[in-house]
């Protein structure tokens, strides 16, 4: 070999070792993004399965006037805190009462100029129902607290009831209808699944409402339950493989 050419290659030999030595042994393996499969089908389907409501949502309001913002709040949160006291004693967890919907502002009287003769205060406290077989002494325990107004039950069906999984089911099993379809048509058939997405279980909540003045001459009395029942929809996508 001639000395020239021995002295270029030990030349890149040495360049070799400086870039080495700077870069140090790092090695980054770079790949392609994975491409979307182009054998494939999408499709949608929906599931809807009734079912019995398990829980119901309620809110007992308070509202009290005084001279004073101060005095105004002190009535209102003593109501709330007798109405709190009787719900965990009808039965509900501490954990599924909560205080909403608070507000102070003052009162005008009807003078030529605008004049505050007062305040006014209110809010409501709001219980999640778990055993609806209980509302109604809920209801009554609330409005002998001392509860001015009474919405609700809203009638709601828990997230793992088998109701959700049957329209799960449903839905995905209507997904794969639509996907043979499809395929038919080009003429294919339906393989494996690749994915599946879903939009999420919905289930409208029923509301009802009830006078607490008109229940105060009757407080005592059972107050009537009918939950009826509840449509619990599903929507997902489906990937399948095409055959």
């Amino acid at each position: 070999m001639k000395r020239g050419v021995v002295s270029t290659v030990a030349c890149a030999a040495a360049l070799a070792l400086l870039v080495i030595a700077t870069t140090g042994c790092t090695t980054k393996v770079v790949t392609a993004p994975a491409a979307a499969p182009l054998n494939a089908v999408t499709a949608s389907g929906s599931g809807k399965v009734p079912g019995s409501p398990d829980e119901a949502a309620m809110s007992f309001g308070v509202t009290r006037n005084a001279s004073s913002p101060k005095s105004a709040l002190a009535q209102v949160s003593a109501v709330a805190t007798k109405i709190t006291a009787a719900l965990v004693k009808a039965g509900i967890a501490e954990a599924d009462v909560r205080t909403a919907n608070l507000s102070v502002y003052p009162t005008y009287g009807n003078g030529a100029k605008p004049t505050i003769i007062g305040y006014q205060a209110s809010l409501s406290v709001e219980a999640k129902v778990r055993d609806i077989q209980t509302l109604g002494d809920v209801i009554n325990a609330a409005n002998n607290a001392g509860a001015g107004t009474i919405s609700g039950p809203g009638f709601t069906i828990s997230e793992d009831s088998k109701y959700t999984v049957e329209a799960i089911d449903l839905a995905v099993a209507d997904a794969r209808k639509n996907a043979e379809a499809m395929a038919k048509a080009a003429g294919k058939s339906v393989g494996d699944v690749i994915s599946i997405s879903d939009s999420g279980v919905s289930v409208p909540p029923v509301p009802m409402y009830y006078d607490s003045t008109a229940m105060s001459a009757k407080s005592s009395a059972a107050v009537p339950i009918s939950p009826g029942q509840l449509d619990v929809s599903a929507n997902v996508t489906v990937v399948f493989e095409l055959r």
